[in-house]
Formats: C-alpha cells, structure tokens, sequence
C-alpha cells in the first residue's frame, strides 16, 4: 500500500502539483494552466492526471494546499459586502490610521495616502458600550437600542460583519453577545470578533486586520466549500490542511474563522522549500527567489529558519498576524511591457495571467511580456515549453515586441527585448535589497535558492549585480512551492495581551498563563485527531521599555520557571533591544505587553536521494545547440537537466532545460551539480570544488 502526500499551488498562471511517495521517496510532477473563473477545475485537472494511473485516492496522507484566493480578494478588491460594529464614538480609528502603522514612501505626513476603507462609513454601526483598559465594564451593552440600530442590516445584502470594540481582547462578552444579536438581525450574515481575529493590544491594527478577515472571509470560504466538494467527489476524503503566512499549515475547518492568516499561502510555501533545500545542503543563510507569471516573491532564511515578522503590507493595508518575511512584486513571466505616457519602458505590475496569457501563448494575448523577451532572445525553446506539451509562438512574440515596444522607441527588436528583460531584473534586485540590505544584512553572505519557472531564467542576472556568490535551483524549481507544502509542519500562533510591568509579574503567573494558552491548543489540535504528544509548544513574551511603543519577542523556556528568570528576560530584552536599534536603556522600567504561544506539530520530512559522484564533462546531457543573445549572439549548448548528474560542470553560456523550467548560465558564470540534484551556479573566480 502506498502512502501519497500531496502538495497542490495554485499560481496567478499556472496550478502545480507535487506529490511524495512517502516509503519509496519518489516524487511525481505536473503542472496545468490556472483556471481563473474556477480555480477549483485547474485543481482537479491536475489530481485527475495523477490519478489517471490507477493510483488510488484512498492512499492520500496528508493533503496540502496553498491558494491566493485570499490574497486576489484583497488586492482586487472583490471581497464580500461587510459591515463594521464599533464602540459608540470611535469610528475615527478606522478612518484615521497612525503614521506609524502604515508606509507612506515619503516623510509627508500631511499628505500621505491613506489605505482605502474596505468598509466605508455608511455601512459602520455605532454600538453602546464601553469597556475599559483592564476589562472592566463601563458602559454595560444597550441590548435594546443595539438591536434598534441592527435593524439596518436586515435586506441590505450584507454577506460578513466584523465586530472590533474597545478593549475586547481583555474582556470579549459584549463582542460575543453581538455575534448573537447580528444572528437575529441579518441571520445570512456571517460574524468576525477582533477577539478572535487578533485578540492583542493597539486599536488600528486589531481593527484594519478583522475588517481585511471579515472582507475576505466568504470568498475563501465559498472556494473552500468548493474544493471539499469537488475532492469528496474524487474519494480523496483525508483533512485538507491549507499552508498560512507563517509557514505552517491548518485545516481548512480551523481556518475558516480566521482567513486573513492565508494572505500569505502562496508565498510562504516556496520559502519552506527553500529553508529545506538550505539545510539540506548545509546553506543556512539563503535568499529565497521565487518567479512565477504573475509575481516575483523574495525572503530571508536565517539559521535553517525562515525570518517570522508580527505583521505585513498586503498592497495597502495593514495586516496584523504572524507572517513570513517577504517582499513581492508584480514582475512574472506573464508581465507586460509597455510605454508610459512620458515614453519610457515599464514592466509589469499588470499581467497577462493564464487567461489570455502571454503573446507566445496558444491563444495568448495582444500585449508583450517578459516571457514574450525570453523566448526572442533565445533563451526559451518554443518546442520544449513544459516539457513540449504545448508549444510557444515565437513569431507572435516578436511581433508583440516589435509592434508595441521597438517600432515606438525607435529600437531594434533584439534591443527591445533585452531592455525588457534589463527592466524587470532591475525590478527584481529591488526586492532582494529589500528583504536583505534594507534588514541590515549583507547578501553576499547568502545563497539565493532560485525557483519557480521563471526563477531560474533569470536568478543569474540577479546574483551577479548583487555580487551573490552562488544561486542554487533545486530539482523540478517550477514547482518547488508545491514541494514546500511537503515539508511544512501543522502551526498556530496564539496571542494575549496582559499588560503590566516585568518587576511586578510573578513568574507562576507567567506560568499559568501559558499553560492555559496550552490547553486551548491541545484541544483545538485534539478536535483534529492529533495525540498529545506530537505537540510542541514554543513561548514568547513582548516586552518593551516603559517609554516605548513598541515590543520586542523574548523566548520563555518551558521548563519550570523561578524567579530567577525574570531577571534572564530582561537581560536578553536588553541585547535584543541592542541588536535591533543599536542602544539599550538599562535605566528604564520593562514592561510585558503579549503572552505568545506557538503550537507545532512537526511532520517527518521527506528523504533526500543522493547521487555518486561522476565525471565532470556534461556531455551525455547534451541536446543541442541553438543562438542565444547575451549582449550579443553567442552559439549556445542546450542541457537536458534530466541527464545531468552529481559532478558535471559547465561553463557559460549554456542553457539547461527541463520540463517545468529553463536555467540560463551566463558568460563569465559555472555550473555544476551536486550529490542531490540541485544545480548550482558560480559567479565568476567563486567556482569551489
């Protein structure tokens, strides 16, 4: 009997596939064009083609998905119709967020723009109530007149509610009476508490992060319900876990209250796979690169771990919730090209997506785009594009090019797809800096994990203008976000805001309050059918310097706690305050904000497959030959990757193509393969043997 763990990505261009036999180690592959009107049929496209086989659906492990469908709903803003409820007298902090918890790109406070209200103030009820900072009531819940003022959401089309009052998170009763007395005014309506959402401490960011879960939360529960559907119909019946911002993975029923925690899904699974392939190899300092059609996404891995930040910008609004760090950009393969009315060459953030897709495409678009530039140069086989399954027009491409960019700038064709590509790789450094110079670390020191099926066509340019000694692209990189699901862990992060001095806390306080956290969390994981003892617990406190805003994570042992250990947080406070923004303030009072509790469920990972060393010449994996520009036409070698193996070297320009992807080896650049398959490239005087 076989065990099949599966991992499914669904990209803005194409939905992946990658499922582990967990005895044999053996992976299988495929990807499918996304179908943007359903995305649930490019999903069952790619199991039907797995299980086409005979293979068995009662066979699935574990079943994992990471989905953009809350991350569309937000930046395209086709959410559902939500209302607000707010504490009478307060609908300001909506409307006017601080300074301090949005970007504005500029030291204009006057004039900065504000992130655009998902809910506008015709559809926010006032509620009379009011508690105070510690919990206490000062204003009991005016049943009567809240029902008075509910009547408005009755017939007016409201899908969510998000309900985000004063001080809920010390005290949430009168949010939970309201989820009752919207059930009787608007029973079609479904309810969001902020006690729930984000049950910690700051106004604005509690509320602009329950109003985005509110927003998004019908339609990913709509697709949700969808895909269970469709899976039930196929007998594949195993739990779906769906990958969150943080790099673990939940069940979709533990999700549906809290989707804003999937704004990130995408992504994150990519920078696990990343992490893997790090250790796997002894690299733990990796940039992961990830370049899809639509977007190019960048994060750091520090120590084998993927960087974690409190919060994240998704477009322009503020998300509160424990969220890998990265950075994205609209520049994919599907990128458009195009001249602003100044008349200068952009690229991107618009995409041609799957649908139509790039002018190159069977039945693709009008308008040219970055793969559109990759194919002209000759970078791309039209023939082998997925592995030959369908083919590129490379004619349309050129006349994309020429017709819309060259002929208007008064270029050559060639020097209008170079510029293109020059453009988008200029787009692409931004973001590494972003998530390395800008964090105050050095990318030289790093290996840049490259994937996605544009990653590895590209990643080499990167490297070298930022003097990255060394990019690895693993096995099968247009997938390797769908590889990333594989390794993940099952995780949830809880929160609790106890505000107080660290002098006057006492440690068995401390204590009890996380050992309740804890007993949450064994129940909600027990509800999944997980034993007690594959659970891990990790802790943390905020804390902050009495004249601070702001806090910083502090780990707690979970051993039994003294005394004593009170003094050991404020020590490490203090070096982590030192470390971050170059003082400490030793002088001042401490104060613990947040209680943090994360609960893990580590899964076994799969088994790396080493290869023997062979000889150095590559050329049993030759293919070919085809001209290839690189600041000039050159005569390149083609490499089939599938018969490369562990110790062939090549050196640039060459091209090694395979089914889900091309990698590009630039003049003055090396190649070689290590024992698991993962090519690596050499910048030029850093080959290492």
């Amino acid at each position: 009997m076989s065990r099949l763990r599966i991992g499914i990505d669904i990209g803005g261009t194409f939905t992946d596939l990658c499922v582990l036999e967990e005895e044999t180690g053996e992976v299988f592959n495929l990807k499918v064009l996304s179908t943007p009107a359903d995305l649930t049929r490019g999903v069952m496209e790619a199991l039907d083609g797995f299980f086409a086989d005979g293979r068995s659906p009662d066979d699935v492990t574990f079943l994992f998905h990471a989905t953009t469908v809350a991350t569309n709903a937000l930046l395209e803003r086709k959410g559902a119709e939500t209302w607000l409820l707010i504490t009478e007298g307060f609908t300001g902090v909506y409307e006017t967020p601080e300074l301090g918890e949005v970007r504005t790109g500029s030291y204009d406070y006057l004039s900065y723009p504000k992130p655009p209200m998902l809910v506008p103030q015709r559809h926010t009820i006032q509620i009379p109530e009011r508690m105070d900072f510690r919990g206490g009531v000062l204003r009991p819940l005016d049943e009567a007149e809240t029902r008075r003022r509910l009547q408005r959401l009755s017939g007016s089309g409201v899908e969510s509610v998000a309900v985000c009052l004063l001080f809920s998170f010390m005290n949430p009763a009168h949010e939970q009476r309201l989820r009752e007395l919207v059930a009787e005014a608007a029973p079609e309506a479904q309810v969001y508490l902020s006690c729930e959402t984000l049950p910690q401490i700051r106004e604005y960011p509690r509320l602009a992060t329950t109003v985005v879960n509110g927003y998004v939360a019908p339609v990913v529960n709509r697709y949700i319900h969808r895909l269970e559907e469709a899976l039930a119909s196929r007998r594949i019946r195993r739990p779906l876990y769906i990958m969150q911002s943080n790099g673990g993975s939940l069940t979709s029923g533990a999700l549906r209250n809290i989707p804003v925690r999937m704004i990130e899904s995408g992504p994150a699974a990519g920078v696990l796979g990343a992490a893997h392939v790090g250790r796997m190899t002894g690299h733990l300092k990796v940039i992961s690169f990830d370049m899809g059609g639509t977007t190019a996404k960048a994060g750091i891995i520090e120590d084998g771990e993927p960087r974690i930040v409190p919060r994240f910008q998704a477009g322009e609004w503020l998300v509160t919730t424990p969220s890998l760090d990265l950075v994205e950009i609209g520049s994919g393969g599907g990128s458009i090209a195009w001249i602003d009315k100044s008349g200068m060459l952009k690229v991107g953030p618009q995409s041609a997506g799957a649908d139509p897709g790039p002018a190159c495409y069977p039945n693709g678009g009008e308008a040219p785009t970055v793969t559109d530039a990759d194919v002209t140069l000759g970078w791309l086989d039209p023939e082998f594009f997925l592995g030959g399954k369908f083919k590129l027009n490379a004619p349309a491409a050129a006349e994309a090019i020429a017709g819309q960019i060259a002929a208007p700038l008064g270029l050559e064709l060639i020097e209008a797809a170079n510029g293109i590509i020059k453009i988008v790789s200029s787009q692409m450094v931004e973001a590494l800096r972003l998530v390395t110079v800008s964090r105050g670390e050095d990318p030289r020191e790093y290996v840049l994990v490259a994937f996605g099926g544009a990653g590895p066509v590209h990643a080499a340019l990167l490297a070298e203008e930022l003097k990255i000694p060394r990019v690895l692209i693993p096995p099968s990189p247009g997938v390797h976000s769908a590889v990333g699901l594989l390794v993940s862990d099952l995780k949830r992060d809880y929160i609790q805001t106890h505000f107080a001095e660290l002098a006057e806390v006492t440690v068995s306080e401390v204590q009890s309050r996380f050992e309740a956290m804890e007993r949450v969390a064994q129940e909600e994981f027990a509800a999944q059918g997980i034993s007690p003892d594959k659970i891990r617990h990790e802790r943390a406190i905020d804390l902050r310097y009495s004249i601070q805003k702001y806090e910083l994570p502090v780990p707690v042992a979970r051993t039994v706690l003294a005394e004593t250990d009170k003094g050991g947080w404020r020590r490490t406070f203090d070096e982590l305050h030192e470390k971050h923004y170059g003082s400490r303030a030793q002088d001042q009072r401490v104060e613990l904000v947040n209680y943090r509790l994360t609960t893990k469920v580590v899964l076994p990972k799969p088994h790396a497959v080493e290869q023997a060393d062979h000889e150095e010449t590559p050329d049993g994996a030759l293919k070919g030959r085809r001209r290839a520009y690189f600041d000039g036409w050159q005569d390149c070698p083609i490499y089939d990757r599938e018969r490369l193996v562990c110790g062939n070297r090549i050196r640039g320009p060459a091209i090694i193509e395979e089914m889900d992807s091309t990698i590009i080896i630039h003049p003055r650049q090396a190649a070689r393969v290590d024992r698991f398959g993962n090519v690596i490239l050499e910048l030029a005087g850093e080959e290492k043997r």
